[in-house]
């Protein structure tokens, strides 16, 4: 029926449709009219009058005007009306105004880094509050009402109206709502806030001339029609609405909402409870100190235990400094010791070269008593995480088997590989380092305590599990001791292995490996005949990472190499004796070597050296580390060849180091076989050619 009636109106009112209008709207006053940056006259009023001419099909001519030049030009009936005037609130005869097109206001605005909120409350209770304003006695009359003891600062329009609100000293600014929130919006001010209070709210329409009475009918009806079929909305939306919104009051006081709500309902709460509480009170009082009775009891014999825990730990850690004093010194005795002798005195070459060897297997030994020191104390700190891929049982014992060959040959015992008749290949996944120590810890105990007989590897395999035993004929354990066998420090009090070297850590990494791999070991022995450990573990195939990191040896089969097969090497090293190392051992491999001592640097270099084959990159290096240099270079770089070298042997930082960009890893101290084997790969396309 509404839509009818407009129609109605509308087809009433055709024949003012012809009729030409002039108006004018202030060209200084946005977002309601203005020109913007590219000269046009736009605004909420502007899009308005559009849809009153597309409405009515009237040419209706709008056009942009100084505010007082607007209101000669009406008076002098050189126009028909003024878009966006506000309604004087008193009888005006001399102009006729249309319906309201929409109610403006005035609020309080407040810098939100200096006042959590402002309120009317607020400014009353303020000695001497500073209020920012433009000269108007209305304004000014108002605030005096809140507090008389308020002081003016006067500004000449909305940019310096919101500048005023930096200074400190500044309380608050009153201005028309929408308009100073434009302005703050435009300044991306956002620390600038406004109060909810609204005040001296006002009507803004359009003013004609008193004889535009045709053109008044037009925009009413127009404006209803607008109203009714969302377009006015949608320019209110477009124009006016992003600065109109109001603050959520309860956002100011949420955090004492919350407490009040939760003070509330804790009373509640234990309103509801006190009764039951009470009730139950002496019912629970008996149970309670025959409990407590209980309890102090167990807490007694608890306190007891932890008591001889304790000094047992204490005694253990004593026996385990001392042990651990003894590992290192030892080899430190043999490396400079020896080392000694070679300085001082001249001996022959065989005597010369048994020195070195000796000196190399103090070293061998004491980085393998730091080795299972680091790897005890990752266990113990829960940072060791396993790696799980598909490893190859078969491949990792035939290999422990060759690498221990030889020192079970120097002792004259056999060492025997069984694997369970028909056991098939399976796809297992764990973790291959992990697995591969925890068979090396078992293998190398074995030959330690056996003097004659053998050491066997027995292993099944099937789709859920892997099975292994470690057997030997050696002294075995006393079964008093099998229970502590896998516990720290045991191997240091000596008490089942004097006359054996070692840190007493082997069996305590093993036991950590296996219940990170979520397996589980034990240990059978009997003393003078021999020991078996058995462990089982599970495959870990259901936690397999998707995709593994691998160094691929790909990468040297695809590069050429010039210089008549030298290779162009930089090392990025910082320790001065790790580079003369390193330079030695490569200067009869390479074209050129060049040397730099930090990240940025490594980076310059290769990139002014495009030939640049190979670099050592050591992962620990100043202003950069070394992963953040391989990514650099391989930004503009992909072809060279990149070696981490560094001192931590964790896998983490082996998986890292392919991430960022490395195409191999070598852990120092550096085997200078492995490193030339490496690099020998790396030469093989040259000498094809």
């Amino acid at each position: 029926m509404r839509l009818f009636l407009i129609c109605v109106i509308v087809f009433t009112n055709c024949y003012y449709l012809n009729a030409q209008y002039k108006i004018k709207a202030s060209n200084n006053y946005p977002p309601f009219n203005y020109i913007d940056e590219n000269g046009d006259l736009v605004g909420f009023n502007i899009d308005l009058v559009k849809a009153i001419n597309e409405l009515y099909n009237n040419q209706i001519e709008i056009s942009g005007a100084e505010w007082q030049a607007a209101n000669s030009l009406l008076e002098n009936e050189q126009i028909d009306g003024i878009a966006g005037a506000h309604y004087p609130g008193y009888p005006d005869n001399q102009h006729l105004y249309t319906r309201s097109v929409i109610n403006t206001s005035h609020c309080f605005f407040y810098n939100n880094n200096y006042h959590k909120t402002i309120t009317i409350e607020f400014l009353r209770t303020q000695k001497q509050p500073v209020v920012a304003l433009w000269k108007n006695d209305v304004l000014v009359r108002y605030v005096l009402s809140i507090n008389p003891a308020a002081k003016f600062v006067y500004a000449a329009n909305y940019n310096q109206l919101v500048d005023l609100l930096e200074d400190e000293q500044i309380t608050c600014a009153i201005a028309q709502r929408i308009g100073g929130m434009y302005y703050v919006t435009k300044h991306q001010k956002d620390y600038i806030k406004t109060t909810n209070h609204r005040i001296l709210e006002r009507s803004m329409g359009f003013m004609l001339s008193p004889g535009s009475i045709e053109l008044a009918a037009i925009i009413n009806n127009a404006t209803e029609i607008l109203l009714s079929n969302g377009e006015y909305q949608r320019i209110y939306d477009q124009w006016l609405a992003e600065y109109d919104k109001e603050s959520n009051g309860l956002r100011d006081y949420w955090r004492y909402i919350i407490l009040i709500s939760a003070i509330v309902g804790f009373i509640l709460l234990l309103l509801i409870v006190v009764n039951r509480i009470l009730q139950a009170r002496v019912r629970r009082k008996t149970h309670d100190l025959q409990h407590q009775l209980y309890l102090n009891s167990e807490i007694m014999k608890e306190l007891s235990r932890q008591k001889n825990k304790a000094e047992q730990s204490d005694k253990m850690k004593s026996a385990f400094l001392a042990n651990m004093s003894h590992e290192i010194r030892t080899p430190m005795n043999g490396i400079l010791g020896f080392a000694e002798l070679l300085k001082t005195q001249a001996y022959s070459k065989e005597e010369e070269l048994q020195f070195i060897n000796i000196i190399q297997q103090s070293g061998d030994r004491m980085l393998n008593t730091i080795n299972n020191i680091i790897d005890i104390s990752k266990i113990e700190s829960g940072n060791e995480e396993a790696q799980i891929k598909k490893v190859n049982i078969a491949k990792i014992v035939s290999e422990l088997y060759d690498f221990f060959s030889v020192e079970a040959d120097e002792k004259g015992i056999d060492l025997l590989v069984e694997p369970e008749i028909n056991t098939p290949l399976q796809n297992f996944y764990s973790d291959s380092y992990k697995l591969t120590s925890i068979l090396t810890n078992l293998i190398k105990n074995a030959i330690k305590f056996t003097n004659k007989g053998y050491v066997k590897i027995h292993y099944s395999l099937n789709s859920t599990e892997l099975k292994i035993t470690v057997s030997d004929t050696g002294i075995g354990i006393a079964p008093e001791k099998q229970k502590a066998i896998f516990d720290y420090f045991v191997q240091a009090d000596h008490s089942h292995s004097s006359g054996y070297e070692g840190s007493g850590l082997g069996l305590s990494i093993t036991r950590g490996y296996v219940k990170l791999l979520n397996g589980e070991i034990s240990v059978s022995s009997t003393p003078g005949k021999g020991t078996s450990f058995t462990f089982v573990l599970p495959n870990l195939k259901t936690v397999c990472t998707p995709q593994e990191l691998t160094i691929t040896e790909a990468h040297a089969e695809q590069v050429n190499f010039s210089r008549d097969n030298d290779l162009n090497i930089v090392i990025a090293e910082d320790d001065e004796i790790s580079f003369d190392f390193l330079s030695h051992i490569l200067s009869d491999i390479s074209g050129s070597l060049k040397r730099v001592k930090n990240g940025i640097d490594v980076v310059k270099v290769v990139r002014e050296n495009p030939a640049t084959d190979v670099v050592l990159m050591d992962i620990k290096l100043p202003k950069i580390n070394g992963f953040e240099a391989t990514k650099r270079i391989r930004t503009f770089n992909k072809d060279v060849y990149i070696i981490a070298q560094t001192a931590y042997a964790q896998e983490n930082y082996k998986q890292e180091a392919i991430a960022a960009g490395c195409d191999n890893f070598i852990v120092k101290p550096i085997d200078k076989n492995q490193l030339k084997k490496i690099l020998s790969k790396l030469k093989q396309p040259a000498i094809s050619e």
